[in-house]
């Protein structure tokens, strides 16, 4: 089971964790238009393609990969594939 679901199943209980897990995914679908824009941008704010570690500064590393974290979360309950990811991070937001 993955990390997320079994968190969820911990937290709120099957009932519950299903329509959050449920909600994710309603609201955040990989494949809706402004739904996407938000979780490009997350990957890319939230450094989803980059290592965490900044030599020296174990705070920062730290400060990193819990925002990493946070990101691959939401996107594991959001049901991102391998290929989304690949795509959101391949991404560049344009608004000109």
């Amino acid at each position: 089971m993955k990390a997320g679901i079994t968190w969820l199943l911990r937290l709120h209980g099957r009932a519950r964790a299903q329509r959050v897990a449920e909600a994710y995914r309603r609201q955040l679908s990989a494949d809706e238009g402004a739904a996407r824009l938000i979780l490009s941008d997350l990957a890319h704010y939230c450094r989803a393609g980059q290592s965490s570690f900044v030599p020296g500064d174990p705070h920062q590393t730290a400060f990193n990969e819990g925002a990493r974290d946070a990101f691959l979360h939401i996107a594991e309950m959001c049901g991102v594939t391998p290929r989304d990811f690949t795509e959101l991070l391949e991404e560049v937001i344009d608004d000109r």
